[in-house]
């Protein structure tokens, strides 16, 4: 059984959401804070509007699209078993600064 978190972080100030190795840490550091176990480094792409990070692992995975212009990143998680995926956003959120508002956050079991 999986569990699926889709939110949208906002109010995201400073030079993290433009930085592609600090964002690549983060998902390590969300993916640590679930237990999931990572197939390798997380893959990070820098586009005209923004970064993508993904990271794939065992049972799931994080995926970020940070826009810094707009001081917001759209967090995915995906999580196997009981693991439930909003302690991955939780731990976003906090190291990013970000306030989660309830109307952008959809889980399903």
């Amino acid at each position: 059984m999986f569990s699926h978190s889709l939110t949208e972080l906002n109010g995201i100030t400073g030079p993290l959401l433009g930085d592609e190795a600090g964002l690549a840490a983060l998902a390590i550091a969300a993916a640590g804070a679930i237990g999931l176990n990572a197939y390798g480094p997380p893959t990070t792409r820098a586009g005209p509007r923004g970064i993508a990070i993904g990271l794939l692992g065992h049972g799931g995975h994080i995926v970020l699209h940070a826009v810094p212009g707009e001081g917001s990143v759209l967090v995915d998680v995906v999580t196997s078993g009981t693991t439930q995926p909003a302690r991955a956003v939780e731990v976003i959120a906090r190291r990013l600064g970000a306030t989660v508002s309830p109307a952008s956050a959809k889980a399903t079991p």
